[in-house]
């Protein structure tokens, strides 16, 4: 049901924010990704990975692990930080943080319209269910996850740039980057709009890094 509901949502998605027509750059993420996914402790999802073309620093993961990155932020990101991005995406499909909100959410049977849309007349729901319970998806995505939830994504991502073999320092330059990018165009916010608490989360990946690092 998860990936069904993140697959038929994709469409509406990249309607309104187009992917980016940047073939090489499609490839270089898809290959960073690939890395990332193969050491995720969550194996029974086909994670995918794409470049939004939209100037924000901003990254999303729909339900059933399809994650989006947004152009704006690959082009002030180094591979090794981009793979810190997405295995912090990664790392919240990994622990089901997304499921999880989908099952609380009170509108859950609307959301159940959403994965079945494509045998829609056979489970008697109609577009204007269907397009509710995108929104809802929509909503749920936008919400911030918790603290405990934003840490345990950073510990995992650390984990898999780690396993992948990217350098897990970049976990903290990349966070710090993004803040430093703020300058007086709060637009760039979105990205701590959905993930708070920068300063704390890079306090607490360098513990996580060190932890890794003496497991060598």
């Amino acid at each position: 049901t998860e990936v069904a509901i993140g697959r038929n949502v994709i469409d509406d998605l990249t309607r309104r924010y187009p992917l980016s027509d940047d073939e090489n750059l499609q490839r270089r993420i898809q290959g960073i990704g690939r890395h990332i996914a193969s050491v995720s402790d969550r194996q029974d999802i086909e994670y995918k990975f794409a470049i939004l073309a939209d100037k924000e620093l901003n990254a999303l993961t729909l339900p059933g692990g399809f994650i989006y990155i947004n152009k704006g932020l690959v082009d002030k990101l180094t591979d090794d930080e981009i793979a810190y991005v997405l295995a912090h995406e990664v790392g919240h499909t990994a622990a089901r943080h997304i499921a999880k909100k989908l099952q609380a959410n009170m509108a859950y049977q609307l959301l159940l319209s959403v994965a079945f849309a494509s045998v829609g007349s056979q489970a008697g729901e109609s577009a204007a269910d269907v397009a509710r319970g995108i929104d809802t998806v929509y909503n749920l995505i936008g919400l911030s996850y918790s603290r405990k939830d934003e840490y345990e994504a950073d510990r995992l991502g650390a984990k898999y740039v780690f396993k992948a073999g990217f350098n897990p320092y970049a976990c903290l330059s990349a966070l710090e980057k993004i803040k430093k990018s703020e300058g007086p165009n709060w637009k760039v916010l979105r990205y701590f709009r959905t993930h708070p608490y920068v300063d704390e989360r890079i306090e607490a990946l360098k513990v996580d890094i060190s932890k890794l690092k003496n497991t060598q």
